[in-house]
């Protein structure tokens, strides 16, 4: 089969299944980079045979990270199982062990200079969504898909919807970002006016567009952070309204660590909120549902008060306070 096509196909199947595009993206990279490494095979090894020396090639050439290693395989499985309608057999054993790692947080004064310190990006409120990061224990991205229907100033709440895994959840809103939120409200309402005007549509998801046209120009469905300038749709290529790209947070994130000479990342800013909560007492079920884990025990790995509440032996030895050496 021709790359190409099988690209095609492969970009069929993935919408389809209403696969999000940063899959559809990550999984015809992987593809192209799969058939390429193919060519210098031999044609006489079978097809799991191919892929278990591919996947050796990367951990043993270029010494990619098991996680990196797993999304190899599985856009590769993907392809054959769902594309050309062969699952591959015996492939558990190829799939690269992950070894478990203690999410870094910054503690409670990096995170307080730091987004004191966080700069307006491109006239974006970059400050405001680094804020929603912490306070609300967001993923990078979720303010951003935030529409004006999700935000409740009343309760306070964020509705995140389709947030990783598909799944929604209601997440509390600080009462402190209530009053910059409902400002933001009205400047982004000075956006949609304008495309009301120009007839120009909101971005949707899915086939809603198709469904309900209505919608691509309804208030309730308009961007909490809309681009400031339009784009043509990715898959129908029309000119429409999309909302800010993440890299505007990431760039006024590392201006503001940089000009601090501390290590945080746009997501540790979620670990953060995960690690201080804990510390507060604040029940993991709770904390769990907030940030969307699926597990307890992802929710868990933030805290870190049970070890550092071991105290070393050393301070008594240090001190002196020794009991008396037995005689023998």
């Amino acid at each position: 089969m021709k790359l190409d096509l099988a690209i095609e196909q492969l970009r069929c199947v993935l919408r389809r299944q209403h696969k999000a595009l940063s899959t559809e993206s990550t999984y015809i990279f992987w593809l192209r980079r799969f058939v390429t490494a193919l060519e210098a095979m031999p044609d006489t090894l079978s097809s799991e045979q191919k892929l278990e020396r591919f996947l050796t090639g990367l951990a043993r050439h270029q010494d990619v990270a098991a996680s990196t290693q797993n999304q190899a395989l599985n856009a590769i499985l993907f392809f054959y199982k769902e594309v050309l309608g062969k699952p591959l057999q015996g492939i558990d054993a190829l799939r690269a062990k992950r070894p478990p790692h203690m999410r870094h947080a910054p503690t409670v004064a990096q995170t307080q200079a730091l987004l004191q310190a966080v700069p307006e990006i491109s006239g974006y409120p970059t400050n405001l969504v680094a804020r929603l990061l912490y306070g609300c224990g967001l993923r990078v991205a979720e303010p951003l898909n935030l529409r004006i229907k999700d935000v409740d100033l009343e309760r306070p709440a964020l509705f995140i919807v389709g947030a990783k895994g598909g799944k929604d959840r209601v997440v509390p809103l600080p009462p402190s970002l209530a009053p910059e939120l409902a400002r933001q409200i009205e400047f982004a309402r000075t956006f949609w006016e304008r495309d009301q005007r120009n007839r120009i549509p909101l971005m949707l998801p899915h086939q809603l567009a198709r469904k309900y046209p209505a919608y691509q120009f309804a208030w309730p469905w308009a961007w909490l952070f809309p681009a400031q300038y339009t784009c043509r749709h990715h898959r129908t290529g029309a000119v429409v309204r999309y909302r800010m790209h993440e890299a505007n947070v990431q760039r006024a994130i590392k201006r503001a660590r940089e000009q601090l000479g501390i290590s945080v990342l746009p997501h540790e800013l979620r670990h953060g909120y995960a690690t201080h909560c804990l510390e507060r007492g604040t029940n993991p079920r709770a904390i769990q549902q907030v940030m969307g884990h699926y597990s307890l025990e992802t929710t868990m790995g933030y805290l870190h008060a049970e070890s550092l509440s071991v105290r070393s032996p050393l301070e008594t030895v240090l001190a002196g306070n020794l009991p008396p050496i037995p005689a023998t």
